[in-house]
C-alpha cells in the first residue's frame, strides 16, 4: 500500500478552488497520468467514469462529490485500487488544498512499488501547483492604464 498526502495554500477563496476541481472532466489537465475521462454513469453527487492512464491502461472510478468541501475518489476496477480524497479547507480569505492517495498497485513487486509511490508523489505535487495557479491567476491580473496620447 503506497500513502501519499500533499498539501497547499492557496490564496484565494474556497469557491474559486472548488470550481476549479469540481469540473472533473478537465482531471488530464492537473493529473498528468490521466490522458482521458469517459463518464458512465451519475446518480446525484455519485458519478463512474472510465479513465485512461498512459495509453492503454482502463481504470474505472467511482466519484463521491461533496459541494465545496470535498471529491473522495475510489478506483473500483484497473491496475491500481485504493483511493484518493481531494479536500477543502477554508483558512481566512485563502483555502488549504490537501490531496490524500492510498493506492494498492496489481502485480507489482516492493521495488516497483517504490518507484510508483515517487511517480505519485510528483504527479501529485503537480497537480497541486497546477490548481495553485489556475487558482490564483485572476488575483494577479495587470491594472490597465489609460493612455492619454498615441504614438504615430
Amino acid at each position: 500500500m503506497v500513502e501519499i498526502k500533499v498539501r497547499l495554500q492557496i490564496n484565494t477563496s474556497q469557491e474559486r478552488v472548488w470550481g476549479i476541481i469540481s469540473n472533473i472532466d478537465n482531471d488530464p489537465d492537473f493529473w498528468r497520468g490521466i490522458t482521458s475521462v469517459r463518464n458512465i454513469s451519475r446518480d446525484g453527487n455519485v458519478i463512474t467514469r472510465e479513465i485512461v492512464l498512459g495509453t492503454t491502461n482502463k481504470c474505472i472510478q467511482r466519484l463521491v462529490i461533496y459541494p465545496k468541501e470535498e471529491i473522495s475518489i475510489r478506483w473500483i476496477k484497473g491496475v491500481i485500487t485504493g483511493t484518493k480524497t481531494i479536500l477543502l479547507t477554508p483558512i481566512g480569505h485563502a483555502t488549504l488544498l490537501e490531496v490524500q492517495m492510498n493506492y494498492k498497485f496489481s502485480s507489482v513487486g516492493n521495488l516497483a512499488s517504490k518507484r510508483l509511490a515517487t511517480l505519485f508523489q510528483n504527479e501529485a505535487e503537480l497537480a497541486v501547483e497546477l490548481i495553485k495557479e489556475k487558482s490564483e491567476w485572476h488575483e494577479r491580473h495587470i491594472p490597465m492604464k489609460t493612455k492619454k496620447s498615441w504614438a504615430v
